[in-house]
C-alpha cells in the first residue's frame, strides 16, 4: 500500500461494507434460521462495533497482522466472563445464527475468487487436487472434532441430569 488512504475515506468504506453485511446477515438469519428482526438488531450492532474497532486498530497499529486478528481479540476481550459487558454481548449476539453470518462472507469470498479466474485457470491439476484435498480434510476434521465435542457435552449434561 504505497499511497496513504485517509482514515475518513476508510471509515466510509467500512460503514458501507458493514451495512451490506448487516443486511445480508439479517436476511439470512430471518429467512433461514427463524430469527426475529428486532431481536437481531442489537446483536448486529454489537458485531459491527467490534468489527469497526478492529479495523480501526489495524489502521493505527503498525503491524502486519490482519484486521481479523484485532477483531477477534476485541471480541474475545468483550465476551470473556471477567468483562462487565460480556453478559449482554453474549445474549444479544446469540440471537444471530452463526451460519447466517457465514453465508454472506462465503458469498463475498466467491466473488473475490471469481475476479481472479485467470490465475485460477493457470494452476496445474496437481495444485487443484492438493487444494481440494486440503479443503475436504479441513472440513472433515472439523466435523470429527464437532462430533466428538458434542458427544462429550451430551454425555456430561445427561450425567448432570440436565438433558433427558
Amino acid at each position: 500500500m504505497s499511497e496513504k488512504v485517509s482514515f475518513k475515506s476508510l471509515c466510509v468504506e467500512w460503514v458501507i461494507s458493514l451495512t451490506v453485511m448487516v443486511i445480508l446477515t439479517m436476511a439470512c438469519n430471518i429467512v433461514g434460521y427463524g430469527g426475529r428482526f428486532l431481536e437481531s438488531i442489537p446483536g448486529m450492532l454489537i458485531l459491527c462495533v467490534i468489527s469497526f474497532l478492529g479495523l480501526t486498530a489495524k489502521h493505527f497499529i503498525p503491524s502486519s497482522l490482519p484486521a481479523v486478528t484485532y477483531i477477534g481479540i476485541i471480541g474475545m476481550l468483550a465476551a470473556v466472563p471477567a468483562s462487565p459487558v460480556s453478559a449482554p454481548i453474549i445474549y444479544w449476539t446469540g440471537k444471530i445464527d452463526l451460519m447466517a453470518s457465514i453465508t454472506p462472507i462465503l458469498a463475498f469470498a466467491g466473488v473475490l475468487l471469481g475476479k481472479d479466474w485467470k490465475a485460477f485457470l493457470s494452476l496445474d491439476w496437481k495444485d487443484v487436487l492438493v487444494s481440494m484435498l486440503v479443503i475436504f480434510g479441513t472440513f472433515f476434521t472439523s466435523v470429527l472434532i464437532a462430533q466428538f465435542m458434542e458427544a462429550v457435552t451430551v454425555r456430561r449434561t445427561r450425567a448432570a441430569g440436565v438433558c433427558p
